[in-house]
């Protein structure tokens, strides 16, 4: 018992290991891709500034940053209205199942005992592997 107690422990601590490094990797990545866009920030602005002159070359920055951001708010708005969308029709579709199976199960089960049984382990299989692939 202690050893299969020690191996789950490990398999906790590997994955929580897993998580904190995977974490750091990405704050890396993302403090990269800030350094990169600040660099190209002060390129543009410099390219722009010998141009046009420091003002419009900064209205030109601070206009195209903001199109940016409006376009990735709207994208991110549009997402979650699908997402919502998805978790209430999932919702809606559950009782409905629920209802569908609790009356088709005496009746399978007066037919074929074996049959059922059958059936029920395989819905319970995949209703496993459904809400594994969530979690992924």
């Amino acid at each position: 018992m202690s050893e299969l107690v020690h191996a789950l422990t490990l398999k906790l601590q590997a994955s929580g290991e897993r998580a904190v490094m995977t974490l750091i990797g990405y704050t890396i990545a993302f403090l990269l891709v800030v350094f990169a866009f600040a660099a190209f920030v002060y390129a543009a602005a410099t390219a722009l500034t010998a141009a046009y002159g420091p003002v419009i070359s900064a209205s030109i920055i601070g206009g195209a940053s903001l199109v940016l951001a409006l376009i990735v708010i709207a994208w991110l708005g549009v997402r979650q209205r699908k997402l919502r969308r998805r978790a209430r029709l999932q919702r809606i579709a559950q009782p409905a199942m629920a209802s569908i199976a609790t009356a088709a199960l005496p009746l399978m089960l007066r037919a074929s005992p074996i049959g059922t049984l059958v059936a029920v382990a395989a819905a319970a299989y995949v209703l496993q592997r459904a809400t594994q692939r969530k979690r992924d």
